[in-house]
């Protein structure tokens, strides 16, 4: 299942990244999830390793998600396995265009592309819930906007 959305937030490029790229605070954006926490204190990249709990339709799911390419300030991908489904989440930041026509500083696109895939025979539900995946895009993208623009404000 694909979920792929461009949002615009008031934060600027590089507060933007530093804030998604640390999938350890996922839980405050993401009403979806009920835990996020980082798994090492190394410098956050390649490698960084996050334990997730999502709430899939009142039932708790552990992931262990990895950063698997980091490129500051414009992109990483972070890719996720837990018990009944896989995830690879790519997320890419550029200066918005009303940032860049103003030539103001701040404010950033910032794309965010899921790919969730089931694991075994669950498989065969991914087509009967791709609604059930685009409203739980939307609420998490509605979320991390909220956070973005308010770090943004002060």
């Amino acid at each position: 299942m694909r979920y792929r959305k461009t949002i615009e937030v008031a934060a600027p490029l590089d507060a933007a990244f530093a804030y998604v790229a640390d999938f350890g605070r996922a839980a405050e954006w993401d009403p979806g999830l009920l835990e996020s926490r980082r798994l090492d204190e190394a410098p956050l990249g390649v490698g960084s390793a996050f334990h997730i709990v999502a709430d899939v339709r009142g039932k708790a799911q552990e992931f262990r998600y990895v950063i698997t390419a980091f490129e500051p300030p414009r992109r990483v991908v972070i890719e996720g396995v837990g018990e009944q489904a896989t995830s690879r989440d790519e997320v890419t930041f550029e200066p918005a265009d009303t940032a860049a026509e103003s030539g103001s500083v701040g404010g950033t696109r910032v794309t965010y592309d899921v790919d969730l895939r089931l694991r075994g025979a669950r498989r065969l539900a991914e087509p009967f819930l791709a609604g059930f995946m685009r409203r739980l895009g939307d609420r998490a993208l509605a979320g991390l906007k909220q956070q973005l623009d308010a770090r943004a404000t002060g």
